[in-house]
């Protein structure tokens, strides 16, 4: 369908091409448009450039364009340094603040061009200038905002520095006394003070036994407080992960068979060697053991897998206990967060071994995976890479 479009039809030079550029200058109020001679003065004025700027054009008509700038870019010779930058190339863009005729300020983009004519002499220049005022505005405000919140962040790495500090030095001084309560009850309830009564050795014990789960927290709280202050350095070797896994096992072996547990293997007979830290690797594992076993009620099973690729070594413990709801996943890895569940109370804990056994396999370069479904069991999932992470 044919269309009348006169804008096509006009030409450079034509009386209709000019009666239309000047319309298009002098109803856009947003933009300040005005031409300058190729000294600087201004030689037309368009009415956005009277509401930007606050000048008629009787006012401003012939005055040089600096007239705009502030004194301090007026005295290091901005203006003429940018009619300069324009002719050399074509055109100049500055962003900066401009001054209005009641003398307020505004942040503005500014373009300058540089008009020739056919042999290539200038005629003048075409100057452009928005008011980005609101923009700046915003962008001043999100910078304090991110300063306040870069000064806030530095405030809380120094409280969590010295909350950590204060962990560290706290359970140094603590563990010293409470492993001295052990080895005196320890004495006394081996006879070592003398005979004890039935009551006696009763109450004894029961001292013992919370005597040595306080000092399980302050270790958790030790090994907490060094990961997190960046303390732990790895000293990783070559180790067959299924005998480290036998060797946990045996040694929780009395737990384990005082609940009447099944343990399962699935390991390749051939050894299958990580390159892992083997005190702190082997104390993932007891922890990831130790939680199954207490998890799970009496003539459960807990089931131990390890296989390898090109460049894993994967560990699964899992077992028939309560399970995780998922909901909960997300809390699960994190400090001092223990899921509830029907053997919680009885089981107790620090809610710090799950946190701290994944910052370790992190530090190797390795992951933790969890799959459970409530009333049904929990798997977790070790991986760690064969050979060394280290750069």
């Amino acid at each position: 369908m044919a269309t009348d479009n006169r804008l096509a039809k006009l030409k450079v030079g034509s009386r209709e091409y000019t009666e239309f550029s000047r319309l298009l200058v002098n109803t856009i109020q947003e933009y300040a448009i005005f031409l300058l001679d190729p000294d600087g003065r201004i030689a037309t004025w368009n009415p956005g450039a009277q509401k930007l700027k606050g000048y008629s054009p009787d006012e401003i008509i012939g005055k040089h364009f600096s007239v705009f700038y502030p004194t301090q870019d007026i005295a290091a010779g901005k203006p003429a340094w940018e009619l300069v930058e324009a002719r050399k190339n074509g055109h100049v863009e500055d962003e900066g603040w401009r001054i209005r005729k009641d003398g307020s300020r505004f942040w503005a983009n500014v373009v300058i061009t540089a008009l020739f004519d056919d042999e290539g002499v200038l005629v003048g220049f075409a100057k452009v200038t928005r008011d980005l005022s609101d923009r700046k505005k915003r962008d001043e405000q999100l910078h304090r905002a991110n300063q306040m919140l870069k000064r806030q962040s530095m405030e809380l790495q120094k409280l969590n520095k010295s909350k950590d500090e204060f962990i560290s030095l706290a359970s140094h001084q603590l563990r010293t006394p409470a492993s001295g309560v052990k080895q005196f009850l320890g004495l006394v309830l081996q006879g070592y003070a003398g005979e004890l009564t039935g009551l006696q050795r009763e109450y004894l014990t029961r001292a013992y036994e919370s005597n040595d789960r306080e000092i399980e927290l302050i270790n958790d709280l030790l090994r907490v407080a060094q990961v997190d202050a960046g303390k732990v350095i790895l000293k990783k070797e070559k180790r067959d992960v299924g005998k480290l896994i036998a060797d946990v096992v045996n040694e929780q072996e009395e737990r384990i068979t005082v609940k009447r547990q099944m343990v399962v293997f699935d390991i390749p007979k051939k050894p299958v060697v990580a390159h892992v830290d083997t005190a702190r690797f082997r104390m993932v594992l007891e922890n990831i053991l130790d939680n199954a076993s207490k998890y799970t009620h009496d003539d459960g099973t807990i089931s131990i897998s390890v296989w390898h690729d090109e460049n894993d070594v994967s560990v699964a413990i899992a077992d028939t206990g309560v399970g995780i709801d998922d909901s909960a996943f997300s809390k699960l890895f994190k400090k001092f967060s223990r899921i509830p569940n029907e053997l919680s109370e009885e089981v107790g804990g620090s809610g710090l071994g799950l946190y701290w056994a994944y910052r370790i396999i992190e530090l190797h370069g390795g992951t933790i995976a969890v799959d459970s479904l409530p009333g049904k069991g929990t798997t977790f999932t070790i991986k760690v890479p064969k050979e060394s992470q280290d750069a």
